[in-house]
């Protein structure tokens, strides 16, 4: 798990300092990277959606402040998931299912809409309301879902 999250952060650190600097992402990325910096910002985007879901379930107590934390986060991550589906990717292992590549621009909208779902998210949860919170969480959580089903192979 240490040797995940180590990854992770030294995805999202690449990820900043290419964004900060203002230069596109690797003109032609490695199949192999390409699949691990998109699976890592999906285990990034996980990594803040899980606690915001046990809140709303009641395992965990709410709180509004890590709530919005968490979404903040989420927010952030979601516009880099995309960055990973690079063409050359398509014949590497990975959990894409093949039909994803022939549908290509619904799995792009998807992926927009997953940019929209977490940004309101983040914006909802500034607000505070924990009913209106607790509402966005179960939006976005159907957006994932719904694409985790129709693009991401079973486990």
């Amino acid at each position: 798990m240490q040797h995940r999250m180590f990854a992770l952060i030294i995805i999202i650190t690449t990820a900043a300092a290419i964004v900060g600097a203002g230069t596109p992402a690797a003109a032609d990325p490695k199949p192999d990277d390409a699949v691990e910096y998109r699976q890592g910002m999906m285990m990034g985007i996980g990594w803040n959606v899980s606690p915001m879901g046990a809140m709303v379930k009641g395992k965990i107590p709410f709180d509004r402040d890590q709530f919005a934390f968490f979404a903040g986060r989420a927010a952030l991550l979601a516009p880099m998931a995309l960055e990973g589906f690079t063409p050359n990717t398509a014949d590497t292992k990975s959990e894409a299912k093949p039909k994803l590549w022939l549908h290509l621009d619904d799995f792009k909208k998807r992926i927009k809409d997953l940019e929209e779902a977490t940004a309101k998210l983040a914006s909802v949860a500034k607000g505070g309301d924990e009913a209106a919170m607790k509402r966005q969480s179960g939006d976005t959580v159907k957006v994932c879902k719904g694409c985790h089903d129709e693009y991401q192979k079973k486990h």
